[in-house]
């Protein structure tokens, strides 16, 4: 989370940003919080918010946090539960994928029904009704997750990157959008821009690799300067020679 902030500070859709959180997307999620646009990012268990008194279980031990809900591997786990069925065997990746081909299939109108909820008379595929109604329940979770990030920080941005974030694009985020600024605060909530990174899937590895320059800039340019070796006094010396014979 720490180096994605970093690269989207520097590179992506965090510049020109006085303050700006960025959230990682993936198996889990995480946020990292930039206060200063060039200096070092602070990494936050965003994840492990609870969102839910006495909620699902989380992979750390804890009930109700926001990953047991909103990281990829507890929505495909969801969805599952729902009745839904990702491809046996398949990574998250690709069961996600699986996940937003049933949801949102090629063909299918902007809503994918009509106003009654049924497909119009040939409107193509007709969505998986679970997969949307799990879709449109993440999008909650992560909105009101956002909007204590929101309340708590007031940034200038949000932005979503992460596999994952990434994969479920901006008609997802659109929704998540929505409900976080139903649930922040109205005047933080409207002047935070919620969008997706703009540098990929590589992202992460592009901040792992501004980490030296992070560090070189924050010490004014200047290398670190060497205390002067000062000799050890004789007696010292003598001591540890004896220790050693």
């Amino acid at each position: 989370a720490k180096t994605l902030g970093q690269a989207e500070m520097w590179f992506g859709a965090g510049r020109g940003a006085s303050s700006a959180v960025v959230v990682l997307f993936g198996s889990g999620v995480g946020a990292c919080v930039v206060m200063d646009p060039l200096g070092p990012g602070r990494a936050l268990e965003w994840g492990h918010l609870t969102v839910r008194v006495r909620g699902r279980r989380c992979r750390c031990g804890a009930q109700g946090c926001l990953e047991a809900y909103a990281g990829a591997e507890a929505l495909l786990a969801r969805w599952r539960e729902a009745g839904g069925r990702p491809p046996a065997g398949a990574d998250e990746e690709t069961a996600l994928a699986a996940m937003l081909a049933a949801a949102y299939p090629a063909g299918a109108g902007a809503d994918g029904a009509g106003p009654s909820g049924a497909a119009p008379p040939g409107a193509g595929p007709v969505p998986d009704a679970v997969a949307l109604a799990v879709l449109d329940e993440t999008a909650e979770y992560l909105g009101a997750g956002l909007a204590d990030l929101i309340n708590l920080f007031q940034p200038e941005r949000i932005l979503v990157g992460g596999w994952a974030g990434l994969q479920l694009g901006g008609r997802f985020l659109a929704r998540v959008a929505a409900y976080a600024r139903a649930y922040a605060l109205r005047h933080p909530g409207g002047r935070t821009e919620i969008a997706l990174g703009t540098l990929g899937p590589e992202a992460v590895t592009v901040g792992a690799g501004l980490l030296p320059l992070v560090d070189f800039f924050a010490q004014g340019g200047r290398r670190p300067e060497r205390a002067p070796s000062i000799p050890a006094p004789a007696w010292q010396t003598a001591l540890r020679d004896r220790v050693s014979t």
